[in-house]
Formats: structure tokens, sequence, C-alpha cells
């Protein structure tokens, strides 16, 4: 349990600290959270600006009108997170993290970078994900649902499926044999 003495902290380590509480109208800028666990708080109208999370479980965290600029989550599990709930701003970077069952709806992730992610499950929908790089992410079951992937790379990941129909995949990257998975919503027949 952390107890925080004032509202903003700067270049600040937090290290091996289970957060049980809930936070509210704290900020923090340029600060990392090590081996740390948020699981199941609730972020509300917080800041976080240019922080590291590493090997941290932000597993069931619910944020509101809380946001992340600037932010890596570097080998993380984060499990079952509502990001479209923040109402705040999100430009972040996940390498290595659990991401399964996490849903970005409603958001713009121009530009962000997931690598060597599980996005199990994962939901975009209504997202515009343009320029958006997967690097040998899983994607199994994830759901792509009215996104913008223009021009995103998905060259180096597997097990996706996206409708052709439903998402703009103007100009997106792909590579075989996974391609092939965008013709399974066509109905066609291939032998």
């Amino acid at each position: 349990m952390v107890f925080l003495q004032q509202n903003s902290y700067e270049n600040e380590i937090f290290e091996d600290v289970a957060w049980s509480n809930d936070l509210e109208d704290v900020e923090f800028y340029n600060c990392t959270f090590k081996n740390s666990s948020f699981q199941s708080c609730r972020l509300i109208e917080c800041s976080f600006d240019s922080c590291e999370f590493i090997q941290c479980n932000l597993s069931l965290i619910e944020i509101k009108y809380t946001s992340f600029l600037d932010v890596k989550f570097i080998d993380c599990k984060i499990l079952g997170v509502n990001w479209g709930e923040a109402g705040g701003f999100l430009s972040a970077s996940y390498d290595g993290c659990l991401l399964n069952n996490n849903v970005f709806a409603d958001m713009n992730l121009t530009r962000f970078k997931f690598t060597s992610c599980l996005l199990g499950e994962a939901l975009f929908s209504n997202t515009k994900m343009r320029y958006s790089v997967f690097d040998d992410c899983d994607l199994s079951q994830c759901q792509f649902h009215q996104a913008d992937l223009s021009h995103a790379d998905f060259r180096t990941s597997r097990n996706y499926f996206m409708n052709a129909t439903t998402n703009t995949l103007q100009k997106t990257m792909f590579s075989l044999p996974e391609a092939v998975s965008l013709l399974a919503n066509l109905n066609i027949v291939l032998k």
C-alpha cells in the first residue's frame, strides 16, 4: 500500500510497490514504476507523462479521465483494460506486454507501436490506427471492427483476422502466409 503525500511527482522511481488504493488527481512526470502492481486500481483524473512501467501488473485497472502521454509499457501484464474509458490522451508504446482482453474503442492510435505483445481477444473498434505497427505480435481472436488500418504494418505478426469490408485496409502491410486469413470472410473456396 502506498500513501502519497503530494499530488505531483517528478523523476521518481517506484519499485516493488503494491498500489491498493485508488489514485485520484495525481500527476507523474518522468517517473518509473518497476515490478509494481496496480491490479484492480482505479485511476481517476491522473496524468502519466513520459513515464515507464517495467514488469508491472496493471490488470483490471479502471481508467477515468486519465492521460498517458509518451508512456512506455515494458514486459507488463495488462489484462482486461478498457483504454477507451480514459477520457484523456493516450500516447504509449507496448513492448513484450500481455494485453489480452483489452478494449481500444473510439480512439486515435495513429502511429502506435506494439512489439512482441500478446493481444488475445483484444478489441479495436471504431479506432483510427493509421501507420501503427504490430511487430512480432500474436493477435489470436483479436477483433478489428470499423478500424482505419491504413498503412498499418502487420508483416511480422500472426494469428490475425480482419474483415476487409468493415475495416479500412488501404496500403496496410501484410505478409504471407498470414495474409491468407483476409480471404476468410469472402465466402470463397481456395484449392
